[in-house]
């Protein structure tokens, strides 16, 4: 049986030894020994910038086992045109990137895109982007305008009036652009019942004179004017 003394130098030794393997553990770098050595990019995007995706995610990447997903994934949602972004780790060195990319709804301004959340991003060269409905007004501003441009779109199609965008001035007067170039003038009243008045005067305007139209202003609590093109030509420009 052992005496007192051998079992004080067993204890001893197995103190010891986890001593010695806690410093070990310590010292071990896990990175170092399972670095990223790729990051793959998936998704198949068209618009962000594949690089600086990946230059970005192998800054944020210190190893296979260090690498802080949350944190990266904060990170490469806030470059452009990307949306959302999923991560994986694939053994034994790899880091997958897969890269959901905005879906614009709106072009605003002069150089970016609202997306389907109501969110801007850019700036984006707006030529590839014509055919979205084209909105302008203050930073913020860009849901409602859309939900209004939804609507304003829906009560003038009954005339054959398209609407290619709304513009909005700082203090929330705005107005309707129309496929053919003419504006609407709507000021700061948001109710668009007074839309009523320009689907049930479109073939009286149409029929008044032979001329383009170029403004339209439903800021009159009764009627509305109206301003040729040519109206420099002969005065006659503008009728209620």
């Amino acid at each position: 049986m052992a005496g007192p003394g051998l079992r004080l130098m067993a204890g001893m030794g197995l103190a010891g030894v986890l001593v010695l393997g806690t410093l070990a553990w310590l010292q071990f770098d896990p990175d170092a020994w399972l670095p990223i050595e790729r990051i793959e990019v998936t998704g198949n995007p068209q618009h962000a910038d594949v690089a600086a995706v990946q230059e970005l995610a192998r800054a944020h990447a210190s190893g296979f086992v260090g690498v802080e997903l949350e944190r990266l994934r904060t990170a490469l949602e806030a470059q452009p045109w990307v949306d959302t972004v999923r991560l994986r780790r694939q053994w034994p060195d790899t880091l997958v990137v897969e890269i959901r990319e905005p879906v614009p709804v709106a072009q605003w301004g002069d150089d970016h895109l609202v997306d389907r959340h109501g969110r801007l991003f850019g700036p984006v060269a707006l030529d590839d982007w014509e055919g979205l409905p084209a909105l302008a007004g203050t930073d913020g501003r860009q849901v409602v305008l859309m939900h209004r441009y939804l609507e304003v779109s829906a009560r003038l199609a009954d005339a054959g009036l398209e609407v290619t965008g709304l513009q909005e001035g700082a203090r929330h007067d705005w107005s309707i652009h129309l496929a053919d170039g003419v504006r609407v003038l709507m000021g700061r009243d948001a109710d668009l019942s007074r839309l009523g008045q320009l689907v049930r005067a479109v073939p009286a305007i149409r029929d008044y004179r032979d001329a383009p139209v170029e403004r339209i202003d439903l800021r009159y609590p009764h009627g509305l004017a109206v301003a040729w093109a040519d109206a420099a030509d002969d005065g006659a420009g503008d009728a209620r």
